[in-house]
């Protein structure tokens, strides 16, 4: 650990994430974005320059974006494990990564000791780089510490909207946009926000903007300014989060073949609660629907 930068309510810690954790305090939530390695077509391609690949005399590479398969793998596993013990009961965590890697995350975090639970989608509004279908979407593996607590917003789906960052506006090679960041932050429980690769501090920004703590991780000096200065200017800013959310939100997908019932949409309410978890109430709800539609 070189420094550690406090900002308001984030601190920061320029260094590898594998030494700061010993030292971190229990965490509510974390988002990270942790280098895919996969640039290269093949294991062995990633330690050599080439087409389509990203390597260490490229102006945008970074940090551990070289690895093999294998190498990824043992990275994801040994920060995952070492995470873990740090998590409250129940806390949701969010993982970028690509098509290529996304089995390999499922696997390593199973075998850290999380819940799997879901595989969200960020999906774009222009595709990028593909040789056959062009990619325009990233996933994010929704895993939790043990059974994930409540969600604060149940209106969410599982496709999340949101533009990449311009070129010209990025700060990092693979900068995540600030406002699908806060999307999530904002519908999801978690006081404390850690992101263990920050990068330039988009998550770090997003955060603070959702009023919650954040604490972040980065060993590269020069994206680590980066985040400093970002996160100092998010605090100079007017925050951008309204009360907390008291009661889950969501959309009655009942309401447009039947009118207002209250007995009918508590069976719809129940259909989504995860407490109840009953594999019939579903049913129960659309045959109440049916059923009333029809009288």
């Amino acid at each position: 650990m070189n420094r550690i930068e406090r900002i308001g309510d984030a601190t920061l810690y320029l260094g590898d994430a594998m030494e700061v954790l010993p030292s971190l305090p229990a965490i509510d939530l974390i988002i990270t974005d942790p280098p895919y390695s996969s640039g290269a077509r093949t294991d062995s391609e990633r330690q050599v320059r080439g087409t389509m690949l990203r390597s260490m005399e490229d102006a945008d590479w970074f940090s551990h974006d070289a690895m093999t398969t294998w190498g990824f793998s043992w990275f994801i596993r040994s920060a995952f494990s070492a995470l873990r013990p740090k998590l409250t009961t129940g806390a949701h965590v969010y993982v970028f990564i690509d098509w290529r890697q996304t089995p390999n995350v499922y696997g390593m975090l199973e075998a850290a000791g999380y819940r799997v639970n879901q595989c969200l989608v960020w999906a774009k509004p222009h595709f990028g780089m593909g040789a056959y279908w062009r990619n325009q979407h990233e996933n994010i593996v929704f895993a939790s510490n043990g059974a994930a607590t409540e969600m604060l917003d149940r209106g969410m789906g599982s496709v999340l909207d949101a533009p990449a960052v311009s070129p010209q506006a990025r700060e990092h090679p693979t900068e995540k946009p600030v406002g699908l960041l806060f999307d999530i932050i904002r519908a999801v429980p978690g006081q404390v926000v850690l992101d263990p690769f920050m990068g330039a501090g988009s998550t770090g920004v997003a955060a603070t903007k959702a009023g919650r703590s954040f604490i972040g991780c980065e060993i590269n000096p020069h994206h680590f300014a980066t985040a400093c200065r970002r996160i100092e200017d998010a605090y100079r800013q007017p925050r951008l989060f309204a009360e907390p959310v008291q009661k889950s939100q969501q959309i009655n997908m009942f309401a447009k073949f039947c009118p207002p019932d209250p007995d009918r949409d508590a069976l719809a309410d129940a259909a989504y609660d995860p407490a109840a978890n009953s594999a019939g109430c579903y049913e129960v709800a659309i045959a109440a629907c049916r059923d009333r539609s029809m009288a």
